[in-house]
């Protein structure tokens, strides 16, 4: 059974509160969504000769959510919202669907689906989520009939799919299922399921046997029909017919020979101060201290001897997937013994058997990224029955403290270790000094910070140069008794902090009426542009410098002054970019302007003052009505970017182009909006209220543009806003220094990038 969820999008306008940092989601409008549901019956649970009538409709939950991570909107029951509309602001979404739960468990299913959808200004977006079924269905029948049931005082399938492990039992205790239950694991990540089939006689002899099925999937239906089997009793075993159905285009069927002797079952057993089957098994690197051997038993004489794994790091250690020791090839002899595993000799005569692996593990390096390593030990005997040992550890340095990495700012840098105990060893801390100097700088180790749960520790180092080299190392209180000392890294620093032309924004020159917030035209100089060139040719100059009203006074001081406008035929809001004006665009009713100017370094953040008066929004465009007599809406925002040129906005009536900032070129971005009167404000000077920007990064990928802009009317592009509306901008400074910043600014910088 498939679901479908239809989603619809009916898009309208932003409402927006009081003065407020915002995140990228907050920038855009409100639109509405109606949820619709509809089935279609498909095969996504494959299954032959099941009967299983269609079920009953699946009542799902919900979740939307934002291209930040954040669920905007949830509810329990999709039938709660049928018809009805979800407020949401412009963004790119994602739509999740679910039923049930993921987890592995008896009459458990998941159903699941996604998508995401864009909304646009003005536009309406659909969406289909379609569900499927995420687990691998597993039912089990034995015959209920006396000729069977007589023959045998309880018998049990096991079936395990990586740790998850059901068990169906004619007589279950906590915990199992009946044959009358459905199975539904989560799919193994071997796409293996091993099943176990475990049997009584009347007698009480008992008899087992496991078996695998490879290549599972999602969406699959495992059937099992035991039944006795037609031919007679050979040597006094009973003859078990299986029959699979379930993917497969034709049915699967074989016998089982039940043999209730009591032979005992093939088993293995380690030697003291060794035990595989532990869990969190930690050996430093070199340790050949315990001796790691496993020895076998098979009194049935052992068919088969393995060494097996699925572990991409043993084999660059050069350790075959399966080695085969039961009549050990040349070719295979020769890889052990040079991987320093030892063996005794195995034929189909033996029925003893031992693996030794401590020269193997001692020569094994630290574990990639702390993931342990996995092999297995399996033995079968000449009646298919077998015994597994997986064999689960981590090599970890034999010092306490791991120099891990750096990540180099221009004036800091954030140093990043690993330890490998469950408590943080004592004195664990960083030295460091630069890479031309001879003596190192011991970090006070009452200053790291430690994560327990990752067993990791970190500091920030301040105030230090730019474009230099650096080395640093880890070390703790046991490390520096003993001599040991941890690898050392080096980093360099950032080489640039790069500031902007006319940031204190008191450069300005006029061209005829039309000035511009830079010291002259020439294309040197040019970094600032505003709405004037377009408003120019209507006689209308929204921006212009202010000499009066600024944030800090002094012979040549100036500001930004930006007022919202009626421009004749169409609104204008007065604003300031980083870029150049292109052209007017009549066909369009808009204008084409070029965002962004060259730049290459990475600063924190964005500071400075601004001054607003807002005006009641007056002039609308279609969507945006709702936002008619609403105090108008001031925006401060900067970004970086890693384009190879300008980006061109297209501002458009119709069909216009704006940057998204869900894509992966926008690699910080911050941004503050004001819809409140600063005059009066406490703590304002001459109207004007101080502002840090701090800018969220994404990625640490070299910037190649930078984009600052302000506009008096945050919806200008759309030309909405309140005429009149008037905000003042100035002494502007990018921040690379984080003692300028407070904890929660400068954690607001980093949060998506360590």
């Amino acid at each position: 059974m498939k679901r479908s969820i239809i989603i619809s999008w009916l898009l309208l306008g932003l409402i927006v509160s009081s003065c407020r940092e915002s995140s990228l989601q907050e920038s855009g409008q409100y639109g509405y969504l109606t949820v619709g549901l509809a089935d279609e019956v498909d095969a996504d649970v494959q299954v032959k000769a099941d009967s299983d009538a269609e079920a009953e409709e699946i009542v799902y939950g919900l979740e939307i959510i934002d291209s930040k991570g954040n669920v905007d909107a949830s509810f329990a029951d999709h039938r709660e919202v049928v018809g009805e509309q979800i407020e949401l602001l412009m963004d790119r979404y994602t739509v999740k669907a679910t039923n049930g739960e993921p987890q592995t468990g008896f009459n458990l299913p998941y159903w699941y689906g996604e998508n995401t959808v864009r909304i646009y200004a003005d536009k309406e977006a659909n969406v289909t989520v379609t569900c499927k079924m995420q687990k691998i269905k597993f039912s089990v029948h034995f015959p209920e009939e006396e000729e069977f049931t007589s023959k045998f005082r309880q018998y049990s399938l096991e079936v395990k799919a990586d740790e998850d492990a059901l068990t169906f039992s004619s007589a279950p205790s906590e915990g199992q299922g009946s044959f009358r239950d459905t199975a539904y694991f989560a799919v193994p990540a071997d796409r293996k399921l091993t099943y176990i089939l475990r049997m009584t006689n009347i007698d009480g002899a008992e008899y087992s046997a496991a078996y695998e099925i490879e290549g599972v999937s999602a969406a699959q239906h495992y059937h099992f029909d035991f039944k006795l089997g037609e031919r007679e009793e050979i040597n006094g075993a009973l003859v078990l017919t299986v029959l699979l159905n379930g993917e497969y285009s034709e049915e699967i069927s074989h016998d089982i020979l039940l043999n209730f002797d009591r032979l005992a079952m093939p088993s293995y057993s380690h030697p003291a101060g060794f035990d595989p089957d532990q869990e969190g098994i930690v050996y430093p690197l070199g340790n050949d201290e315990i001796t790691k051997k496993l020895m076998f038993s098979a009194p049935r004489k052992i068919k088969s001897l393995v060494i097996s794994h699925l572990d991409a790091n043993l084999l660059v250690e050069g350790l075959p997937q399966v080695v085969e020791f039961v009549n050990i090839s040349e070719e295979r002899k020769a890889i052990v013994d040079e991987l320093g595993i030892l063996y005794s000799t195995v034929t189909e005569e033996s029925d003893y058997a031992e693996l030794d692996v401590t020269g193997f593990v001692k020569n094994l390096p630290i574990s990639p990224e702390n993931e342990p390593y996995l092999m297995s030990f399996t033995v079968i005997d000449t009646d298919n029955r077998y015994a597994r040992c997986d064999f689960e550890f981590t090599i970890v340095s034999d010092i306490q403290a791991e120099t891990h990495s750096a990540f180099p700012w221009s004036r800091f840098v954030i140093l990043k270790g690993n330890y490998f105990s469950r408590v943080a060893p004592a004195g664990i801390t960083f030295q460091y000094k630069k890479t031309s100097d001879a003596d190192w700088t011991e970090i006070d180790p009452s200053l790291i910070e430690v994560d327990s749960q990752n067993l990791t520790f970190s500091y920030r180092l301040n105030h230090i140069d730019m474009d230099t080299e650096y080395e640093f190392r880890a070390t703790s209180d046991k490390d520096k008794a003993d001599g040991k000392t941890a690898e050392a890294k080096t980093f360099r620093t950032f080489a640039s902090e790069n500031v902007i032309n006319n940031l204190d924004l008191d450069d300005w020159y006029a061209d005829g009426d039309a000035y511009y917030p830079n010291a002259s035209s020439s294309s040197d100089e040019w970094v600032w542009d505003t709405a004037n060139g377009g408003t120019a040719t209507l006689g209308y100059y929204p921006t212009n410098p202010e000499s009066d009203i600024v944030a800090v006074t002094g012979e040549g001081k100036k500001a930004a002054k930006m007022v919202s406008v009626y421009a004749s035929v169409k609104f204008a809001a007065g604003n300031i970019y980083t870029g150049k004006f292109a052209n007017i665009n009549l066909g369009q009713m808009g204008a084409e302007l070029d965002w962004g100017v060259l730049f290459d370094s990475r600063p924190l953040a964005l500071k400075g003052y601004f001054r607003y008066e807002p005006a009641s929004i007056n002039n609308v465009s279609s969507g945006y009505e709702h936002l008619e007599g609403q105090p108008d809406i001031c925006q401060i925002q900067m970004f970086l970017t890693d384009w190879t040129g300008p980006f061109r906005i297209k501002a458009y009536q119709n069909n216009p182009e704006f940057v998204d900032f869900t894509s992966k070129s926008i690699l910080a971005h911050g941004e503050i909006t004001c819809n409140e009167n600063t005059v009066g404000t406490e703590g304002a000077v001459n109207g004007y209220i101080p502002f840090v920007i701090p800018l969220e990064y994404r990625s640490l990928t070299q910037p190649t543009y930078i984009v600052i802009s302000a506009a008096a009317s945050r919806y200008g592009d759309y030309f909405v806003g309140g005429e009149g509306s008037t905000m003042y901008l100035d002494e502007l400074e990018l921040i690379y220094d984080p003692d300028q910043l407070t904890d929660e600014q400068f954690a607001t910088v980093m949060k998506n990038i360590y």
